[in-house]
């Protein structure tokens, strides 16, 4: 496993000083210290290793999301915990970020089918955040669970970009963020008598 952690690192290191299409497996190769053939033992492309390094993101993240359902915090703040511990997590690869949202809706039909595939790992998590919210009777009935996770990421990955665009410190993205899951929750909360 430390070959694998090596050879993303060192390649999420290039992509965010040059660019993805920029960087070549022969130059990940020489700086992550393996060979050619070492690389495409663990992925088949560079989209890969951006997959297989988003992948490993989200599982970092499914601990603490575990525990937003357990704590019974309200919708509002735990979807605004949700997108701040993304933004934390993302924090030291921001110059990265920056460079994969620019491909991505650069070359929107050649990444498709990897942001297709990233969503095999970021569903799950959320559609079991949602269906605690729903268990808890606090979501309108009148609303689909998949169709909120989908406006839900449609809202996320705007305040990504957000986010990638302000830079550190992100002292207006923590507000935004508050405040956007408060005007979202408005929308999808059960009304109380």
């Amino acid at each position: 496993m430390a070959v694998r952690s090596q050879i993303l690192s060192k390649a999420i290191k290039l992509f965010s000083q040059r660019g993805f299409e920029a960087v070549t497996i022969d130059e990940v190769a020489a700086v992550a210290d393996v060979g050619k053939g070492t690389i495409y033992n663990y992925f088949a492309t560079k989209e890969d290793i951006i997959v297989a390094f988003m992948v490993d993101l989200e599982a970092n993240m499914a601990p603490q999301i575990s525990r937003f359902r357990q704590e019974r915090r309200s919708v509002h703040r735990a979807l605004a915990d949700y997108v701040l511990l993304h933004f934390r997590l993302k924090e030291p690869y921001h110059a990265f970020v920056r460079v994969f949202l620019a491909q991505m809706f650069m070359d929107t039909d050649r990444f498709l089918p990897y942001m297709v595939e990233m969503q095999k790992y970021i569903d799950p998590p959320l559609q079991s955040l949602f269906t605690t919210f729903e268990k808890r009777g606090l979501l309108r009935a009148d609303i689909d669970v998949s169709q909120l996770i989908m406006s839900f990421k449609t809202m996320h990955l705007g305040l990504t970009a957000l986010w990638a665009v302000e830079g550190p410190p992100f002292q207006q993205t923590a507000k935004v963020v508050r405040e956007q899951m408060q005007f979202f929750t408005q929308g999808i909360l059960r009304k109380t008598q």
